[in-house]
């Protein structure tokens, strides 16, 4: 190198130092990190609002509460078995009755395994024995029940579509579709199809599902030409004048005899077999602010007549929920929701939308579930991921890697290893104590949570468990129900007038569309009726 060359690069060096210094000079000093309680404390200020509802404490015993603009929104709820996820959820809803029960908000719990719609309905028991003349008329008024015993049953109308918010042929199809997802037996193509067509049939109609109905229907085609007279579907009306060429005969009886062991159950056969005229001149007029659905299958039903049962009243819920009110938030509480989003269903596509897409009507969805991240697909877990705003996530294993990111890091967390640090969290979770769990809202760290404590009912009332659940059963559950006696009174008569004099009532009219809404008649429709797009899975 040459002397020029030499003292050229020092020069350089120097301009460059120089340069670096003046720069440095000109940026603000960088604060040193907040202690990890002082950020919890701002977090806390942060999530508070109108509308809040309690989550819980802090570890320094102060209370967190979560503005309605962000707790009525779409969530997780996570934890292994005897974590406090139940408690919590009471907690919830709790606060949330109260607001219903003066026309707030609108909840609705989907619950396949008992345990949650038990404990809620001995809380609305309580409430009633505890209250004035009119909370309990405002408890009788604004709650719904959807269960089924020997002595009532709820009643239920899987092919009533008066009010043609999805086209018949698409009902009858998500009928279809709900229970061959929920069916232990195998359902080929063309028994598939078979059933299909009886759905839209049954739809077009108003009819109740019925084995009477259904059997003289594949056999006497006299009688099936009567009921199809005024189908306005020519595809329809053809396929059953010429139901001969197109069903093989062993088809016909596969599907008959599902059709048979369907209904061979008295709470099921009781509770869909109502026609839904009879039912209108018998049913309170009004809409609930607060439904309780029970779906657990028990010791008298299989697991899946509930697990169908459950994916019909989700599908309702979903398509009348872009139509709701707005100003009146709603929450969807699915209880052991892998159960319905497992396998497949065309049910998972437009759930998983409503969670991110409906918050625009005011209504979300809060998937609450054990082991989420091994029960379901991949991708399913990352679109709930993606379209929910908070999560609680109590014990777990796996979802500890969801929270893990968003940790706040103290002290001696800091002294660790990146790796080292992870592993610690991981067996935190894992023995994680009951109740405590991770609250982390989007845009906010996770804060690590106490949930609040919720007495027994039994506690607040002075009575058992036992006598709770007869009061709600006889004072509440009732206003919603029908008794097993008049239920089959009702099935008997339309049996007498359709099936033996072939009195075939005309297929009941609609209501008209909303201004500017059309009839769903695809997922397409479904999903773009709610805000999203098909095949994106959010």
């Amino acid at each position: 190198m040459s002397l020029l060359d030499f003292v050229g690069s020092i020069l350089h060096r120097e301009r460059r130092r120089a340069y670096e210094m003046a720069v440095a000079a000109e940026l603000p000093k960088l604060a040193p990190p907040k202690p990890s309680s002082e950020v919890m404390e701002e977090v806390r200020g942060r999530l508070a609002g109108p509308g809040a509802l309690t989550f819980g404490r802090l570890p320094s015993g102060q209370i967190v509460r979560v503005k309605g603009d962000t707790s009525m929104k779409s969530a997780l709820v996570i934890g292994a078995p005897g974590s406090g996820k139940t408690r919590f959820l009471l907690g919830l809803l709790i606060e949330l009755i109260s607001r219903a029960l003066r026309d707030e908000v609108e909840i609705e719990l989907v619950d396949p395994k008992t345990e949650t719609y038990s404990l809620t309905c001995q809380i609305l028991a309580a409430l009633y024995l505890c209250g004035d003349f009119a909370l309990r008329e405002a408890i009788r008024r604004r709650v719904r029940v959807i269960d089924w015993s020997r002595e009532a049953v709820s009643p239920v109308t899987p092919f009533d579509n008066t009010e043609g918010i999805v086209s018949n042929a698409y009902l009858a199809h998500l009928r279809t579709d709900a229970t061959v997802q929920a069916s232990p037996q195998t359902y080929t193509e063309s028994l598939k199809q078979a059933l299909f067509m009886l759905s839209w049939l049954l739809t077009e109609k108003g009819f109740p599902p019925n084995l009477r109905f259904v059997s003289k229907l594949y056999s006497d085609p006299a009688f099936r030409a009567k009921v199809i007279a005024d189908v306005a579907e020519p595809d329809l009306r053809n396929y059953f004048a010429e139901l001969e060429r197109h069903m093989a005969r062993p088809t016909a009886d596969a599907l008959l005899r599902r059709f048979q062991h369907d209904l061979s159950f008295p709470e099921v056969r009781l509770s869909i077999g109502i026609p839904p005229a009879s039912l209108r001149n018998i049913l309170p007029a009004g809409s609930p602010r607060i439904t309780l659905g029970n779906y657990g299958s028990g010791m008298a039903l299989p697991a899946s007549v509930g697990k169908e049962r459950a994916a019909h009243r989700v599908t309702d819920v979903l398509l009348r929920a872009p139509r709701r009110n707005p100003k009146r938030p709603g929450l969807l509480f699915l209880e052991e929701a892998p159960t319905l989003l497992a396998g497949g269903s065309e049910l998972v596509e437009p759930l998983t939308t409503a969670a991110r897409t409906l918050r625009s009507v005011g209504f979300g969805v809060v998937f609450c579930g054990q082991d989420v991240a091994n029960a379901l697909p991949g991708p399913m877990v990352r679109t709930l991921q993606l379209n929910t705003w908070w999560w609680a996530i109590f014990r777990s294993h796996e979802e500890a890697d969801w929270i893990y990111p968003h940790l706040l890091v103290d002290e001696a967390g800091a002294a660790l290893s990146e790796g080292d640090r992870q592993k610690e969290f991981r067996r935190l979770m894992v023995g994680l104590p009951s109740r405590k769990y991770f609250l982390h809202v989007k845009g906010e760290p996770a804060l690590p949570m106490r949930a609040p404590t919720v007495n027994d009912p039994s506690d607040m009332a002075k009575r058992s468990e036992a006598e709770l659940l007869e009061v709600f059963r006889r004072e509440i559950a009732s206003v919603s129900m029908v008794p097993a006696k008049t239920a089959a009174d009702l099935i008997a008569r339309f049996e007498a007038d359709v099936v033996d004099r072939a009195t075939i009532p005309p297929a009941p009219p609609k209501k008209a569309a909303p201004k500017g809404a059309a009839p769903v008649r695809g997922i397409a429709d479904l999903l773009r009726m709610m805000g999203g797009s098909p095949g994106t899975g959010a």
